[in-house]
């Protein structure tokens, strides 16, 4: 605790803390353009340096007055072009910001550079959903504390610290100075004191904030920005050139069985988009395809939520589908698709009411699209498991009704693509079979890579099939599905994600943007889609599972954290809330019944516990008695040095004379106003009360100084004396 800082100095330090944490938690999270993020922190800390006296701020008051002008305008006009009121907004915030920063001269400066840290922090609340915005959160409430404790404390001693001037009523400081470079008003033990008591005031809103009641981020957030990166489309479209990139943004988390998901376990396809139609080398969707869903109503207890089932789909509730189905939470980011995932075959989606679409938007293909600006969490039950190759080989009957739209083959598909289908799957019983030789053949006889290159005028599965021979996931899956078309295998192509990294940590799937994949789904009567991946294996979960190193580990930790800052801040609603009060209730009632059955069990043993407890309290209480005692016996006021005494004597003297002594006036400042009654010892007046500070708050014994004081107390009182009456 022997830390010590110039008071000027630490209360810098303190409105740089908070205007550092505000700025941070409004910039970190994407939503301020980089240029003007980075300028903003290049501009708040070039602020720092400047100050007299090195520069005047009157020289440069007509600098930051255009540039404040400029930001203004050019706020407006961004907002109005753009749209966007929130993002600008936040950027005009930083150049106020920066601008007040470098002209940090009176009381009111200080005070708008706080409001301005506090409204980038409620803008940053919007703008930026990451943990980072937690974190300096909470460097910003403790930083706060401290920045208005010592403005509090500077503005009394400008404010207070002056000496009126009767002849020409000007005022100057006096001592200002003095006192804020000193060491001995604040130290290390106040900024721990201090910290420690905002820290407890964050926990308290924090357990303020779990408690009441909630609708949840996403219903009042409209507009948040989604992630766009490469990786995942919802299209399909083959040709173009240059090299895919793994890209490791985290677009979803999905808490599912550890044995479904864990590092060893298979690799899960999670299903989003699917296509029924092909031409010109691309895949879209068309409103000739089946219709799919249907939606039902099945409020839970305890929540309100809205299931859409798959038509035809065998279920009562939501339930009752753990037995044969599997259950994910999924927690998606907003991204540049609508969109909604779930593992291999999803069968039914459950959303809280609060997302509930009044009408999907596709309602084909076994797709479901939902508009979410915001992180969405949902559950779905999902078939993992495959029917087995004997089930899809004895698999027999009609199609339903429209399903002939997945058998579609548009013109130019080249006659030796017809060819090479009849050949791979000549001599095969049954669909099963030609769909597997199908898959085999691709994997024996093209390669997979990821740089793509342009098929110029060619049909672009015809080039793959014998002429590149090279491609990646979308070129496989679509070979396949033109293939198996041919051969009059009811096939539809699908996009989503493949894998993602296992969080040990709290049993999760990180899916990621590099894990996005292309596959097929084959029709089999009276067995539904099955999944049928033709991409070869060794190349599909090219991201893999995460590592096992430090640095994996410790990444997967810290993305722990973030998911649990999106589940209990950013996404926590009125079911969130529920679960966590029903989660608390059960464990109170299983600990009060643990408890309750070991003083069954063992009451003796808990009586003596119980007794021990009781004997240590009543000892320490005796013993802490018995400590303080002494001390009340023996308190003694503090005592007053001799020079004190002198002091004390003289200024009863002076009020005498005619001089004001109120309690509230310090000893420098009677002897100024001394000196104009008692002008013959002035001089005198000053060097008693200079040898009273240091005896009193100095704490010397210094004889000498003593027998100065004396003369000098004697002196006075001979000059007061002489006063006429």
């Amino acid at each position: 605790m022997g830390c010590t800082l110039r008071f000027a100095l630490a209360h810098k330090i303190a409105t740089y803390l908070v205007v550092g944490f505000a700025f941070l938690a409004m910039a970190t999270g994407g939503g301020v353009d980089g240029p003007v993020a980075l300028a903003g922190a290049v501009g708040l800390t070039a602020s720092w340096w400047w100050e007299p006296p090195r520069v005047r701020y009157e020289r440069w008051t007509w600098l930051w007055t255009t540039v404040s002008l400029f930001a203004l305008v050019y706020a407006v006009l961004t907002s109005i072009v753009t749209g966007d009121i929130l993002g600008v907004g936040g950027q005009f915030l930083i150049a106020l910001a920066v601008a007040k920063a470098f002209n940090r001269r009176a009381a009111r400066d200080w005070q708008q550079l706080y409001l301005l840290a506090f409204l980038m922090l409620v803008a940053g609340s919007v703008l930026n959903p990451d943990l980072t915005y937690g974190l300096c959160f909470l460097g910003f409430v403790i930083s706060i504390t401290w920045a208005l404790t010592l403005f509090h404390l500077r503005r009394e001693m400008e404010d207070n610290l002056l000496v009126k001037h009767a002849a020409d009523r000007a005022s100057e400081r006096v001592e200002v100075r003095r006192i804020l470079d000193s060491k001995r008003i604040v130290g290390a033990r106040f900024f721990a004191g201090t910290g420690a008591l905002s820290f407890c005031v964050f926990l308290g809103s924090a357990v303020l904030f779990l408690a009441l009641p909630r609708v949840g981020f996403g219903f009042f957030l409209k507009t948040r920005g989604g992630l766009t990166f490469t990786g995942f489309s919802d299209g399909v479209r083959l040709g173009g050139h240059g090299v895919i990139k793994n890209d490791d943004t985290i677009v979803m988390r999905v808490e599912i069985d550890p044995k479904r998901g864990g590092r060893d376990a298979p690799e899960i396809h999670w299903r989003g988009a699917a296509f029924d139609h092909y031409e010109g080398g691309r895949w879209t969707r068309t409103r000739e395809a089946p219709r799919t869903l249907e939606e039902r109503d099945t409020p839970r207890s305890g929540s309100e939520r809205h299931t859409i089932a798959w038509m035809g789909e065998p279920w009562t509730t939501p339930d009752e589908l753990e037995d044969n189905l599997v259950r994910q939470d999924v927690w998606l980011e907003p991204f540049d698709t609508d969109v909604l995932f779930g593992a291999s075959m999803p069968h039914v989606f459950e959303l809280a009411s609060v997302v509930r679409p009044r009408a999907p938007k596709f309602p084909r293909n076994d797709e479901l699209r939902v508009d979410h600006p915001a992180t969405i969490h949902y559950a779905v039950w999902s078939r993992l498991d495959a029917p087995s190759p004997d089930v899809l080989r004895t698999a027999h009957g009609n199609m339903p009704r429209g399903y002939d739209k997945y058998l579609q083959l548009p013109d130019e598909i080249t006659p030796r693509t017809y060819e090479l289908a009849a050949r791979i799957t000549a001599g095969q019983p049954t669909q099963y079979d030609k769909a597997v030789a199908i898959v085999r053949w691709l994997d024996a006889n093209l390669s997979y890579t990821l740089v793509l290159e342009e098929p110029g005028r060619r049909e672009p599965i015809d080039f793959f099939l014998f002429d590149r021979k090279e491609g990646h996931c979308e070129y496989f899956a679509s070979a396949f599905a033109i293939l198996a078309r041919a051969a009059h295998i009811p096939t539809r192509q699908v996009n989503g994600f493949l894998g993602g990294e296992w969080n040990e940590y709290q049993s999760y799937v990180a899916v990621r943007a590099g894990d996005a994949h292309s596959w097929d789904e084959v029709y089999f009567p009276g067995a539904g889609w099955v999944t049928f991946d033709p991409t070869p294996a060794d190349r599909r979960d090219y991201l893999g599972r995460g590592g096992d190193g430090f640095r994996a580990r410790m990444a997967r930790l810290v993305d722990t954290l973030r998911f649990q800052w999106t589940k209990w801040v950013i996404e926590y609603d009125l079911v969130s809330q529920i679960s966590l009060f029903k989660d608390l209730g059960g464990g109170i009632r299983r600990a009060a019944g643990s408890l309750r059955d070991l003083i069954v069990d063992h009451w003796g043993f808990a009586g003596a516990i119980a007794a021990g407890i009781a004997a240590a309290v009543t000892l320490r209480r005796r013993k802490r008695a018995a400590a303080m005692a002494p001390t009340r016996a023996t308190a003694r006021p503090r005592s007053r040095s001799p020079i004190g005494k002198l002091y004390d004597q003289t200024a009863r003297r002076l009020g005498k004379a005619g001089v004001a002594t109120e309690a509230a006036v310090t000893p420098r400042e009677l002897a100024e106003r001394a000196a104009k009654r008692v002008t013959g010892a002035a001089a005198e007046l000053r060097e008693l009360v200079e040898l009273y500070y240091a005896a009193e708050w100095g704490r010397r014994a210094d004889p000498e100084a003593e027998r100065r004081a004396a003369a000098l107390a004697a002196a006075i009182r001979h000059a007061i004396e002489a006063l006429p009456r």
